[in-house]
């Protein structure tokens, strides 16, 4: 059966899961769709949109079962539901859709924080992420980000392990970091970051290194090192000292000295006789 806008209303609720709750579509629409009553098979062409009460999934295609609550979204998915969101190219739907197969530029985000791979496959159960492929990132909406060659995230306890080069900047910290692994526990004192192996950080030209290195309280107000430490501190410099007014000598023949401090501003302005010298 084809029909243009086709709706149907699902009688036995089926599950698609995305992010961290179940999804009962209760909808399906698209420019055409068919759908077989007997086995649930529904096949949609053509701004695809599964729908339930709190919930909605887009896509150029769909291939989906209402009844086993599993199948396959393709071409431009997009999947909202409450506070999280999911975007690929491919959205394979599985175990009752309790477990997903984001595939070709994944991204799922959740509150504050943003988690990008080629292939991310996410189980609702457990509301356990793992990446699949050679490049991994996990981004806050402060603009700080974690790369790795691999991550795995369980959103219930707030964990993420980051496997490969491990990277980390943080620009409103002015934070760098690096080390071969790192486990960040996005709940513990306002957010701590393990660097294991090779470890080393830089916050404003401060440089610390060890085999490992924790950073506590949002990324960098505490730094513990341990292994092979090595610290190398630049001290700020010291405002230099002013040199004193020079007294006005003479009424006509005079100019205006102006002393300068790095990085250019004018921090001082006196008048003095050319031809007597500031002591």
């Amino acid at each position: 059966m084809k029909k243009k806008t086709f709706i149907f209303i699902v009688t036995m609720l089926s599950t698609l899961a995305y992010a961290t709750v179940a999804f009962a579509a209760s909808s399906v629409t698209g420019d055409t769709v068919e759908y077989d009553f007997r086995n649930g098979q529904a096949i949609a062409k053509g701004n695809v949109t599964i729908t339930n009460d709190d919930g909605k999934a887009t896509s150029k295609e769909a291939n989906y079962n209402t009844k086993s609550g599993e199948g396959k979204l393709t071409g431009s998915v997009v999947a909202n539901k409450k506070d999280t969101k999911v975007t690929c190219h491919t959205l394979n739907i599985a175990q009752a859709g309790n477990h997903l197969t984001a595939i070709g530029n994944a991204v799922l985000k959740q509150q504050d924080k943003t988690l990008r791979a080629d292939q991310v496959e996410y189980d609702s159960n457990r509301q356990y992420a793992e990446t699949v492929g050679d490049w991994a990132q996990l981004a806050l909406d402060d603009g700080s980000t974690m790369d790795a060659a691999n991550m795995n995230y369980n959103m219930k306890d707030g964990v993420a392990n980051a496997h490969g080069n491990v990277r980390v900047i943080s620009p409103p910290r002015k934070l760098t970091a690096r080390g071969d692994n790192a486990i960040y526990n996005t709940k513990q004192e306002d957010g701590t970051v393990q660097l294991i192996g090779h470890a080393t950080a830089t916050q404003d030209g401060n440089t610390v290194n060890g085999e490992t290195l924790t950073l506590k309280g949002a990324g960098g107000k505490i730094a513990i090192a341990e292994g092979n430490v090595k610290l190398v501190y630049v001290p700020k410099a010291s405002p230099a000292a002013l040199p004193p007014i020079a007294d006005i000598q003479g009424k006509d023949n005079y100019q205006e000295l102006k002393i300068y401090s790095w990085p250019g501003d004018v921090i001082q302005v006196a008048s003095a006789d050319t031809t007597t010298s500031i002591a």
